[in-house]
């Protein structure tokens, strides 16, 4: 099991394409995306729409309910590789106000990558953003049995790393 996680794609839609191809050809099975998506990159999305588990951002709106063929709740929740995994974009719900249990905390919203395990096991991460980063990483996160990866999309690179 491969899991693709990406954020903050803010309608642009060549990181949006970049981001399919890179799904694609690495065969990921699950695409996590983190909100603030925007129109034309849900319509690029939505063929993928059985793989896609999603919430909203603080930039989409209502409206993006009704053309995303995935549905789009401020909270979302997974269980892959024997963890609880919550997803969110991070301004309603973060690390910080989120009080209920849980493995990994994922959430986007602040446009810069980050993975942190806490003294507790928990772990928190984000992925960055693919369209407008604050760290100069266009970056995703892959998660897959062994740990979590931060990967610039254009280099290929590995920014972060954390194993389970």
């Amino acid at each position: 099991m491969k899991i693709m996680v990406i954020s903050d794609l803010h309608n642009d839609c060549p990181y949006t394409k970049k981001a399919i191809d890179v799904f694609k050809e690495e065969k990921f099975d699950k695409l996590f995306l983190l909100g603030d998506l925007g129109e034309d990159s849900i319509r690029l999305l939505n063929p993928l729409h059985e793989k896609i588990l999603a919430v909203k951002g603080n930039c989409d709106g209502y409206d993006l309910d009704d053309l995303a063929r995935f549905q789009l709740p401020y909270l979302n929740y997974d269980y892959d590789f024997s963890k609880f995994i919550v997803l969110s974009h991070g301004n309603l719900y973060n690390d910080f106000s989120y009080d209920k249990p849980y493995d990994i905390f994922l959430e986007g919203h602040t446009h810069m990558s980050l993975l942190v395990s806490k003294p507790s096991g928990q772990i928190v991460a984000n992925p960055g953003s693919l369209a407008e980063p604050r760290d100069y990483n266009h970056s995703y996160l892959a998660m897959d049995d062994k740990g979590l990866k931060i990967i610039d999309i254009n280099s290929h690179e590995v920014v972060h790393f954390l194993d389970y």
